[in-house]
């Protein structure tokens, strides 16, 4: 302790040493004065949804799509991976296509018997079957979890399509167009093999962030690291379309008809899901009302 004590005496004789920790002491008051005056925000206070769940917010029937899955909790290990709770994996099939009768056999059949069935109908009408992910995740600063384009590649798919689709999915509640524009990459499987059926995928997603779509993972993260905004929040919606590839099958295959087929399918459920969506998701505005109001009180 003494020799302690003789080294901070000694250091505090030295003129370089007490400047130095005068201007520290400044400066880390005067970088706390601005933070508080700009009401600058290093981390995200959380929003909660406007409803319980995405289970029970995002409604089964979506128009002309009817869900044929079951909602159920994912393995623990990959809901730790997926770093959210809020999620919803569903199986929709156009009932433009599919009938009733069909509907009826895969809602009421089990897992695997349905899994059958759904991978049956895709090879005949891939864009009548669009599987469904919507995760939801609030409070985090910069991070963008499991964009397409990195996990359907290290599953061993190749990206063979990739492009930019605007389209305006009906309207807002105040009648204005929902102009909405959302990546669409074409996937094909590289699993190399002679004697297995290989899929191309065609995925199709969006953001819902802070109040308003992006397709763009990168606007995502711009807009969470804003410092002067004291929330975060975005949803994604991601859908799938498959197409077996014939056996052997080694070189690219561009199907325009399937392209412009799941194009249009992804659209379709994109302009009924939407508004159901956003009907759970914070409303923006008046979260950011309350918090003027509790300002201006203050």
């Amino acid at each position: 302790m003494s020799e302690l004590r003789s080294a901070f005496q000694c250091a505090f004789r030295q003129r370089s040493f007490v400047v130095a920790l005068v201007v520290m002491v400044i400066a880390a008051a005067t970088l706390n004065s601005a933070v508080a005056f700009l009401q600058m925000h290093f981390h995200k206070k959380a929003v909660a949804l406007r409803v319980h769940s995405l289970k029970e917010g995002i409604p089964q029937k979506l128009g002309r799509w009817v869900m044929v899955s079951k909602d159920q909790a994912i393995d623990p290990e990959i809901e730790q991976v997926l770093l959210t709770r809020e999620y919803v994996f569903r199986d929709y099939v156009d009932s433009f296509k599919v009938s009733q009768a069909e509907i009826d056999l895969m809602q009421n059949a089990g897992a695997q018997e349905r899994d059958s069935k759904l991978s049956e109908l895709q090879k005949s009408n891939p864009a009548a079957v669009i599987r469904v992910g919507v995760t939801y995740y609030t409070g985090l600063v910069d991070t963008v979890a499991h964009v397409p384009e990195r996990c359907y590649v290290a599953d061993g798919f190749e990206v063979k399509q990739y492009e930019e689709q605007t389209a305006t999915l009906g309207n807002y509640p105040d009648g204005s167009p929902r102009d909405v524009t959302f990546r669409f990459v074409g996937f094909e499987d590289q699993a190399g093999l002679v004697h297995v059926e290989r899929v191309a995928r065609n995925v199709g997603y969006v953001f819902h962030c802070n109040g308003s779509y992006t397709s763009s993972p990168f606007e995502v993260r711009g807009r969470l690291q804003n410092l002067l905004e004291p929330y975060g929040y975005y949803a994604k919606i991601e859908m799938m379309t498959a197409a077996p590839l014939p056996i052997g099958l080694y070189h690219n295959v561009f199907d325009a008809n399937n392209h412009d087929a799941s194009i249009a399918a992804m659209e379709s459920f994109l302009k009924e899901a939407l508004p159901e969506i956003e009907k759970c998701l914070p409303d923006w505005k008046a979260l950011h009302a309350k918090q003027n109001t509790t300002l201006r009180s203050h």
